[in-house]
């Protein structure tokens, strides 16, 4: 029903529709990973009889892919040799699902029709380039033609990964709003993890590095897709940030009160405070070479 109320054009759909996945989420962590693939299957079921067959596909990757990674990694867990039960570290639940978000975006640039170059582009992102460009005829015809440009300077360079970042954030929003509720009912299969001592695993840097590298120096499709694989591989580390924020507002006096300062400073600065924050990240991940073993494998402890 979340996800229909966007397919219905109802006026909450477009916030009622994030909160998809929520639901399922909070079947697979409290039942298991069977029960999330037969709730997923059932809902798809229920919107192709609703909106038709063809929108079980976006509800599939929209709520149910992410649904399904997070309770299969996110219930993993092992006995240590003092009968201790490790659960799957959160930040390499975070990379799976970043590295599904980096997924997405090759996916999509492979279902692209080939087009002949226009202009200085070409490929992929002249079509991202037409696509805009004809919804924004269809959905505001009056834009005047320096109007309709400026629109495309904007959404054009990074609308992969706008696309792809929104998946990824909303995953992670629902992930950890599905684990909150299920503690406070008494229904949870694993503890909450300490999210303010999240670690992401080393691979994510190289992907970072590899990704920034050839968004700098390539052109064509390589160059625009890799830059926004850079944005989107850069959202666990803006997280990261908010950790060390957190990890650090921790032992001090009045600490709601300095974590409230600092979101209202970050909501204020708008998209802009994302990068400080991941620049915040990036310090943290960088730093863990130099700590001790006990923090430096990436794994909760």
């Amino acid at each position: 029903m979340l996800f229909l109320s966007l397919a219905k054009g109802f006026a909450a759909g477009m916030l009622l529709s994030y909160l998809a996945p929520l639901p399922l989420m909070m079947v697979g962590l409290h039942r298991g990973l069977a029960a999330a693939l037969v709730a997923g299957l059932a809902a798809m079921a229920a919107v192709a009889a609703v909106a038709g067959g063809l929108s079980s596909l976006p509800f599939a990757i929209m709520a149910v892919l992410p649904s399904l990674v997070v309770v299969r990694q996110a219930l993993l867990c092992r006995s240590d040799s003092a009968g201790n039960v490790e659960w799957y570290p959160p930040g390499l639940v975070l990379g799976w699902l970043t590295a599904l978000g980096v997924a997405l975006i090759l996916v999509g640039a492979a279902l692209v029709p080939e087009q002949p170059a226009g202009g200085e582009m070409g490929g992929v992102q002249a079509w991202v380039a037409d696509m805009i460009g004809k919804t924004m005829s269809l959905l505001a015809p009056t834009l005047t033609d320096e109007q309709r440009k400026m629109a495309l300077d904007w959404w054009v360079p990074f609308f992969p990964a706008m696309l792809a970042g929104s998946w990824l954030v909303m995953a992670i929003v629902n992930a950890v709003s599905a684990q909150g509720f299920l503690v406070r009912l008494g229904r949870s299969q694993r503890p909450t993890p300490v999210y303010r001592k999240l670690e992401l695993p080393v691979w994510l840097g190289v992907v970072l590095a590899a990704a920034f590298a050839a968004g700098a120096v390539a052109e064509g499709d390589l160059g625009y897709l890799a830059r926004s694989i850079t944005a989107v591989t850069l959202i666990p580390f803006a997280l990261l940030g908010l950790a060390a924020m957190h990890g650090w507002a921790a032992n001090r006096p009045s600490a709601r009160i300095l974590l409230a300062v600092m979101y209202g400073v970050l909501f204020l600065a708008s998209a802009w405070a994302f990068v400080p924050v991941a620049g915040l990240g990036l310090v943290r991940f960088m730093t863990r070479f130099r700590r001790s073993a006990d923090g430096g494998d990436g794994k909760e402890k």
